[in-house]
């Protein structure tokens, strides 16, 4: 069976349009991660617009002193809050749901978005730097979810989305770690949705399963990450890793950072019920995926679509 092709979109489009969700997440508290700056900051600027109370989260205060004043300053009516802590401490992530659920309220929305990448030829990276990758982007979310978890159950209500990538099903050179750890967060997602599905009705006694999982690849987006991706071991010893990835990044279109902020709007506002424990690719066409999941008649057997 071929692979199925989705329509490439660049931008804002009829699936996602900002207008559509004003307001369908009011009364909801969204916690995310990495939200000082980049894909994470859009995302909370693209929740609190659809009525959410939104926690914005870093290490660099004033980063995400200027993101929690100015999402304060566009949207007066939400509340938004701010915590400067590690994402890597269970303690900071222990002090940081304490805080959102003492000021906000339960948390209904879980964007674990901060993570971390390097460009290294995986033979000249250090070992401890190339863990400090899954450290970062597979156990400090896995942790923070582990926290945010048991009260969802409780109120069997959420929706907690992990930022991964196409790296997840790609042999993407020179980046051994990141691709290991997105592989890993974003099976992760599919097998906490099983998980989730048999649990909430077997254990909790609900109907049916209302937590819904995703993971997300935001696209080939150029941020502040990238900037910081080649140290300067890789500047030295391999500075062809930098040419080949300037080639890669060249080939891609200049896809808006609107794209994952919408369509993790989109999931949370409950329109990718078809889409759950799976990777979903911001820069494919959302109807026209989860037309083709509805339509297939054959169970998932991985979690990639788009």
């Amino acid at each position: 069976m071929s692979k199925p092709e989705f329509t490439q979109r660049i931008t804002i489009y009829p699936s996602i349009e900002p207008e559509q969700f004003k307001y369908s997440l009011t009364g909801k508290v969204a916690l995310v991660t990495g939200s000082g700056r980049g894909i994470g900051k859009h995302i909370a600027y693209a929740l609190a617009r659809s009525g959410a109370s939104v926690a914005i989260t870093g290490r660099t205060q004033y980063q995400v002193n200027e993101t929690t004043q100015e999402l304060a300053k566009s949207f007066p009516n939400v509340k938004v809050i701010r915590f400067i802590g590690d994402v890597c401490k269970r303690s900071d992530l222990e002090r940081l749901v304490e805080q959102v659920t003492t000021k906000l309220g339960p948390i209904d929305i879980l964007i674990n978005n901060a993570g971390t990448n390097t460009f290294m030829p995986f033979h000249i990276t250090d070992a401890d730097e190339w863990w400090k990758q899954m450290e970062i982007n597979v156990k400090a979310p896995t942790e923070l979810t582990r926290i945010v978890l048991p009260s969802m159950q409780k109120r069997n209500s959420g929706t907690i989305i992990f930022t991964s990538s196409r790296a997840a099903g790609a042999d993407l050179p020179w980046a051994s770690g990141y691709s290991c750890a997105k592989t890993s967060i974003t099976r992760f997602a599919g097998v906490l949705q099983t998980e989730l599905n048999m649990l909430q009705k077997d254990t909790f006694g609900f109907q049916e399963n209302g937590i819904s999982v995703f993971s997300i690849h935001p696209g080939e987006i150029k941020t502040g990450l990238h900037q910081t991706a080649y140290p300067e071991k890789t500047k030295v010893e391999a500075p062809y890793v930098i040419e080949m990835m300037a080639k890669l990044h060249k080939s891609h279109p200049e896809f808006s950072i609107d794209l994952p902020a919408w369509t993790c709007v989109f999931l949370a506002a409950g329109k990718g019920f078809a889409l759950r424990g799976r990777l979903v690719d911001c820069t494919r066409d959302l109807e026209e995926v989860t037309n083709f999941v509805n339509s297939s008649p054959k169970s998932k057997i991985t979690n990639a679509c788009g």
